[in-house]
């Protein structure tokens, strides 16, 4: 503080000795610089006593030091000039701690301090008045809020309780998952893996967090190298998480084995945002709000662009694998891409809520009663909820695509083993809807259901995911993947597949009746 500023108060939180275990004696301090020359009045206290500071003139303008033109309004005597004013005579009822002091240079190292002792938690403020406000007295004081768990500012305290229970939380949800994961490692999905990697990451970077906090507050003062890292990470996080939302609306590994060369467009739209994250990152790190102005749109800008792109394409991308899903009466996969799609609406409503909210706080009329009134939440409006928000949607989306024993029912029937496979398959598929055999799917009879898909020259019929709805598979329809059908497909020359049935003569005639049905219905669809 010095007597320059437009503001004669400074404030900050502080939590008391009780409010955190083991905690030493919380204290403000107020330093006076070697340099300094005046008389000052001085007062510390609670915000809430900031009301009794000051007096009012006939004016309705106020006067906060006794001097002549205060004498005049009869606002004091002469016998108080150079005190400050208040409205209040009885000050130890309240939290004021006053003082009037006259420093002088010292070349000693000998400096003015004044320590004020808090009891209670609260929003605590210094105020610093010259004595003679038309003199040339000059001022530097430090300020020091010493809170009792350490040297964190007392607003960005609850931030290391969060992040520490932020790794814990997704420290067990990643234990959770790599026993779900081995214990039905077989039928693991690609998405699957993906999400385990994302889970992961998400424990090691919730560590960097707590420990860039849990430095600040055992050294004072924030590690850039620390902070780099949080920002590489955050940028990381969101371009990670984007990236993943995409390829499961695109339908990866649930109704395409491979995105061929749209996963290539995912990639490059993923380090894409990621760039624009980091420059982001940086540019908030590097400016201040008032340094800032209109450069602050230069890295907010394209990380905007990318970030709408991701949006719009998963919104489209989630509509489209809808209609494919209920066209194959696959319901089981279509409900839980309809949860998907509500949780993101959920997610975007919040956003928005939160929006609104926050400029109703900062905008309304006591928006300079806010931080005094909200410092111990202030980091949770501002960030706190977006890591919430954050946790609870890829918590969702992780326990819809959890690793269980009926994992098939949610992937590929049929399920290509590396990149290179899949992008075959996905060819072989393509081919064979070219040909107008969508619908149907070949696999070799050799008992074991793992058979692979053969084209012919004429075409290749198999269908990706269940060739029976969901509804049949519920009434306990033998899986295809367990119990191959008991034909086989071959090429007419008009194109139409045609089966011969291979049934035992051990079969009922029921089991052959039923069969010779569902083939005959199969044959009407692809007429």
């Amino acid at each position: 503080m010095t007597d320059l500023d437009y503001y004669p108060s400074i404030c900050a939180g502080v939590y008391s000795k009780s409010s955190v275990p083991n905690g030493e004696q919380p204290f403000v301090s107020v330093t006076f610089s070697e340099l300094t020359n005046a008389k000052v009045a001085m007062a510390i206290s609670n915000f809430d006593d900031l009301k009794y500071i000051g007096k009012q003139n006939n004016d309705y303008t106020y006067s906060y030091v006794c001097d002549q033109e205060a004498v005049l309004n009869q606002l004091c005597s002469n016998s108080t000039l150079g005190s400050m004013l208040f409205t209040i005579s009885e000050l130890n009822t309240t939290s004021i701690q006053y003082s009037q002091l006259t420093i002088t240079p010292t070349t000693n190292g000998k400096v003015e301090t004044v320590n004020y002792l808090v009891n209670e938690t609260g929003y605590y403020c210094v105020t610093i008045f010259k004595s003679d406000p038309s003199s040339n007295d000059a001022y530097e004081a430090a300020v020091e809020w010493k809170n009792p768990y350490g040297e964190l500012p007392g607003a960005e305290y609850p931030k290391l309780i969060f992040y520490g229970l932020m790794v814990v939380i997704y420290l067990g949800f990643g234990i959770f998952w790599a026993v779900q994961s081995f214990r039905f490692w077989s039928d693991i999905l690609s998405v699957q893996n993906y999400i385990g990697c994302v889970v992961f990451f998400l424990m090691i970077e919730m560590a960097v967090n707590w420990g860039y906090w849990e430095n600040y507050n055992v050294s004072g003062r924030p590690s850039w190298t620390l902070l780099g890292a949080v920002a590489v990470m955050s940028a990381a996080r969101n371009s990670i998480s984007f990236f993943m939302l995409l390829i499961v609306c695109l339908g990866y590994g649930v109704v395409k084995p491979s995105l061929g060369d749209t996963m290539k467009k995912c990639v490059i739209l993923a380090a894409t945002h990621f760039f624009f994250g980091v420059i982001y990152a940086i540019g908030t790190m590097l400016m201040t709000p008032e340094e800032a102005g209109y450069i602050i749109l230069l890295v907010v800008f394209p990380l905007s662009i990318t970030m709408t792109l991701f949006y719009v394409w998963t919104l489209q991308a989630i509509q489209h694998t809808l209609q494919v899903l209920d066209l194959r009466k696959q319901h089981m996969k279509a409900k839980m891409y309809k949860r998907l799609w509500r949780l993101l609406v959920w997610s975007v409503v919040m956003v928005v809520a939160f929006f609104v909210i926050n400029m109703i706080s900062f905008g309304s009329d006591l928006a300079s009663e806010w931080p005094a009134r909200n410092w111990q939440y202030r980091w949770f409006m501002l960030d706190g909820w977006l890591n919430v928000l954050y946790f609870i949607v890829f918590i969702t989306i992780a326990i819809l695509w959890r690793p269980t024993d009926n994992n098939k029912r949610y992937g590929l029937e049929q399920l290509a083993s590396n990149e290179e496979e899949a992008i075959d398959l996905e060819n072989q598929l393509q081919a064979a809807e070219n040909a107008g055999y969508d619908g149907l799917k070949i696999r070799t009879p050799n008992g074991d259901g793992e058979g692979r898909v053969a084209l012919d020259e004429d075409a290749a019929i198999f269908e990706l995911g269940d060739e029976i709805s969901d509804e049949d598979d519920d009434r306990g329809h033998p899986s295809r993947s367990s119990q191959p059908p008991p034909y086989k497909a071959r090429s007419s020359p008009s194109g139409v597949a045609e089966s011969e049935e291979e049934e035992s003569d051990e079969e009922g005639s029921g089991s052959r009746n039923s069969e010779s049905a569902r083939l005959t219905q199969e044959r009407r669809k692809i007429h």
